[in-house]
């Protein structure tokens, strides 16, 4: 197996601090995690171009609708 680079293995020990949270129409809520808050942003701006759209889910082949996008830190543990 070929070693990881140092840098690669710098940025994947970092931990993660922020996450994107999409409600759907259904219920059903899907988060996604990262290791800033300018990159939850980053990524919240194009969960929020979904805002209002029937779109369809990849898991289920049925559609939904996005009601809501939020970006929150993650709780520290200890």
């Amino acid at each position: 197996m070929a070693a990881i680079h140092p840098l690669i293995a710098a940025a994947l020990a970092m931990p993660k601090t922020h996450k994107v949270v999409t409600t759907y129409a259904d219920g059903r809520v899907k988060t996604f995690e990262t290791r800033s808050a300018l990159t939850a942003e980053n990524h919240a701006v194009i969960e929020r171009r979904k805002l209002g759209r029937d779109l369809i889910d990849r898991d289920t082949d049925r559609i939904v609708r996005v009601v809501g996008v939020a970006v929150e830190p993650i709780a520290k543990e200890g």
